[in-house]
């Protein structure tokens, strides 16, 4: 694949919100955290996401002009209205919300609901992080996707927990998953590749494996036959620990989806409600002997320092690969798929956008 000039990334995210129709205001919410995603490796949920939101806009399915909400507030909770736009503002307002509240009660919850996609989850937990906290980010997501344990059909979506705790002048222990094996959109990533999937990661409806990511992606995000499903984290045995990855599953959509009263997980006609679920954590308000951040600083040491199988390959703590990512695409450049890059010169076209990208030389 190629590579891009980060800053023109960026300014490529920017534009087509431009000309799908969002305002400054929104486009500066999107565009950071659509352009962080990308520069932490997780290319499934940054700049390539823009074809998608573009179809829910021409759907009428979210409106790129829409200014999220405190609607419901109650001590240290917070429930934001997404007024059906874009799921990033409407995210970012409710963590940030549970970081005030954590400010002045020790934790703050913030939930979220007629919303739509929020991009990774690891964005609004880090945000708790920046501020000194302790963050989890959880969310439902849209159309049946992922095969609950011992189940023919999908119901579920890929339910993304994402967890940062911080150290003081260091990177975030970080974590950011999906409950299925993998997303959704890293599916449509080696799609855009021209790559079959690489292991049994998705299953028709007698259980056997399939490995076409083209045909994977369009049947879960525009056909919902029904006939096809991501297996949860574990896989399809009990022995590997699939029955978890459903019961994780079954927690995010609980928690995300039930408190903020969004809708129930499935394939829906037309607009689906989809929610959000963020707490912050304030450490200094437990009052423990010790100091949380220097805690988690030694762990990740400790994690780091074991003896590796491979002498080339040093053990990483969780998220380690990320922030390598990042400095790494910040130095030489974010790689993007061909594919993916003349769908986005053709949303230029079509929204009346330019087409910024410049490539890394």
């Amino acid at each position: 694949m190629r590579r891009f000039q980060p800053d023109s990334v960026r300014a490529q995210i920017d534009e087509t919100l431009r000309g799908l129709g969002a305002d400054e205001r929104t486009r500066t919410v999107c565009a950071d955290v659509m352009y962080d995603t990308d520069l932490m490796g997780v290319d499934s949920h940054g700049i390539s996401m823009l074809p998608y939101y573009a179809s829910e806009i021409a759907k009428g399915h979210l409106d790129p002009t829409a200014v999220p909400e405190v609607a419901h507030s109650f001590g240290a909770v917070v429930r934001v209205d997404g007024k059906r736009g874009f799921g990033h503002t409407g995210a970012h307002l409710a963590m940030t919300e549970a970081i005030a509240a954590a400010g002045n009660f020790g934790v703050g919850v913030g939930v979220v609901n007629r919303t739509n996609h929020y991009g990774a989850a690891g964005y609004y937990a880090r945000m708790a992080a920046d501020a000194g906290l302790m963050g989890i980010s959880l969310c439902s997501t849209a159309n049946a996707l992922q095969v609950p344990h011992r189940s023919k059909h999908a119901l579920m979506g890929t339910n993304p927990i994402a967890f940062a705790a911080p150290v003081p002048g260091e990177d975030p222990v970080l974590v950011d998953m999906a409950t299925t094996t993998v997303p959704l959109n890293k599916v449509k990533v080696y799609g855009l590749k021209g790559e079959d999937l690489p292991a049994e990661w998705a299953v028709d409806d007698a259980g056997a494996p399939l490995h076409d990511a083209q045909e994977i992606y369009r049947r879960l995000e525009y056909g919902k036959d029904g006939g096809v499903g991501l297996l949860p984290l574990g896989g399809q045995d009990f022995f590997t620990g699939g029955h978890k990855g459903s019961a994780l599953a079954t927690m995010v959509q609980i928690l995300s989806a039930a408190l903020p009263g969004a809708g129930q997980p499935g394939n829906v006609d037309g607009y689906q409600d989809i929610g959000y679920f963020f707490l912050a954590i304030d450490p200094a308000a437990f009052g423990a002997p010790g100091d949380a951040g220097e805690y988690v600083r030694e762990l990740r040491e400790t994690i780091r320092g074991l003896e590796p199988l491979d002498p080339d390959e040093p053990v990483q703590a969780t998220g380690d690969r990320d922030f390598l990512t990042r400095a790494e695409r910040l130095e030489q450049g974010v790689p993007l798929a061909d594919a993916l890059v003349e769908q986005l010169r053709g949303l230029s076209e079509e929204w009346g956008s330019g087409f910024v990208l410049v490539e890394q030389r």
